[in-house]
């Protein structure tokens, strides 16, 4: 085990799992009972580091202490990174397919993106889809209607739930031009580029890879909330299904 547990449990734990870990542990639950709430895939390694560190249901104070500053201290760091894409090796600072990959591939819960289009030459296919098959992550993926092919996206990533942009009651289309990726309710990329090869190689885009979790939960929360009215979801198959039709 770790020379100090404690660093490296605070290193390892999201916030949202800390957090929730501590609601358990104040509630009189057993230390196994509260790592349920911790994602399979990452259950085991947890319950170690919390051993060395001496924290679970016996001395339930200190844990929640404990875990509670683990979740401030992540719910209130920022980190900006520039990520870039321009021809040829010219982008020197935070490749923007390398970032993608990056955080995408490490992603222990969730991946949340939303993009305008989406092409077939993408080199975000295969990264999205390797993560959308882990059991413990869930995919949801936001395209324009008309530009994105959502019927295309969700039968090349059919374990993701897929939103397609809906239409105003007098049927005019709504355009979805928003461009992101959101890891692990954490950590943020917007971005100017769209989901294609040009995007990703040959033209100059700039964006921000931003590690603040209240960023993360305020852009996953405002695109729940528009379900059924802003956007419509493509099942499989290509049907839709939302509140003002297609």
């Amino acid at each position: 085990m770790p020379s100090d547990p404690f660093t490296t449990l605070g290193e390892y734990l999201t916030a949202h799992e800390a957090e929730a870990l501590t609601v358990l542990l104040e509630a009189g639950d057993h230390t196994a009972h509260a790592l349920q709430s911790v994602g399979a895939a990452r259950r085991e390694r947890v319950a170690k580091l919390m051993t060395a560190a001496g924290l679970g249901h016996t001395d339930p104070t200190l844990s929640a202490a404990v875990l509670r500053a683990i979740a401030g201290a992540k719910s209130v760091h920022r980190q900006y990174i520039p990520v870039w894409t321009m021809p040829g090796n010219e982008a020197t600072i935070g490749h923007l397919t390398g970032e993608f990959h990056r955080i995408v591939s490490g992603a222990r819960m969730s991946v949340t993106c939303a993009t305008y289009n989406f092409s077939q030459n993408s080199h975000m296919w295969a990264t999205l889809k390797a993560i959308s098959e882990q059991p413990d992550v869930t995919v949801c993926v936001y395209v324009d209607a008309e530009k994105g092919d959502p019927a295309r996206v969700k039968s090349q990533l059919p374990r993701a739930t897929v939103y397609r942009s809906a239409r105003l009651p007098d049927g005019r289309s709504i355009v979805s031009h928003t461009k992101f990726i959101v890891v692990d309710h954490e950590l943020v990329l917007l971005t100017s580029a769209n989901f294609s090869y040009n995007a990703e190689n040959r033209n100059i885009e700039f964006g921000l890879l931003i590690h603040d979790r209240g960023l993360a939960t305020s852009i996953e929360s405002t695109m729940a909330s528009k379900h059924g009215s802003l956007y419509e979801l493509t099942a499989p198959g290509g049907d839709m299904h939302g509140r003002w039709g297609s």
